[in-house]
């Protein structure tokens, strides 16, 4: 594996759907995000996705004057990743499991389940006055064929 280094990447961007075809843009800085084999690169990246869809639709509820941060740091072993959004947060406990046979049918509702199953680490800071914070770290040590991969 080649030693990319370390380095962060921060995006700010519009709570709107345009906003999802721009979050590869934030992978794509990160050097050391394509050193990483292509199994672990599509795991970041679906998580980071469904991190800034449920910013952009259920945190900000698509409020253009709302604000979607998106931050990676990454060092040759981890990537962390955070997405913070103004929204009013929600109760995590509400939060169904799409395996249970009655909502596997449903459309939605799998985002923060994608991410814990993707990622090694995922936390959620939850303010009403400043909004939701979501945090996500991927052990990358070991990860990498130093030829990187599709996403």
């Amino acid at each position: 594996m080649s030693d990319a280094g370390s380095g962060s990447q921060r995006l700010v961007l519009p709570s709107e759907y345009e906003t999802l075809e721009r979050v590869d843009e934030i992978l794509l800085g990160c050097e050391h995000f394509k050193t990483l084999d292509g199994k672990t690169q599509n795991e970041v990246a679906l998580a980071m996705i469904e991190a800034v869809t449920n910013a952009v639709v259920h945190g900000n509820r698509l409020d253009k004057d709302k604000k979607v941060t998106v931050n990676c740091e990454w060092d040759p072993d981890e990537i962390r990743i955070s997405v913070h959004d103004e929204g009013e947060g929600f109760d995590e406990s509400c939060v169904w499991d799409p395996t249970d046979e009655e909502h596997c049918m449903k459309c939605s509702g799998r985002g923060v389940f994608i991410m814990r199953a993707t990622m090694d680490e995922v936390e959620f800071e939850m303010s009403e006055e400043t909004g939701t914070t979501v945090r996500m770290r991927k052990i990358t040590k070991g990860a990498g064929d130093g030829t990187g991969g599709e996403v």
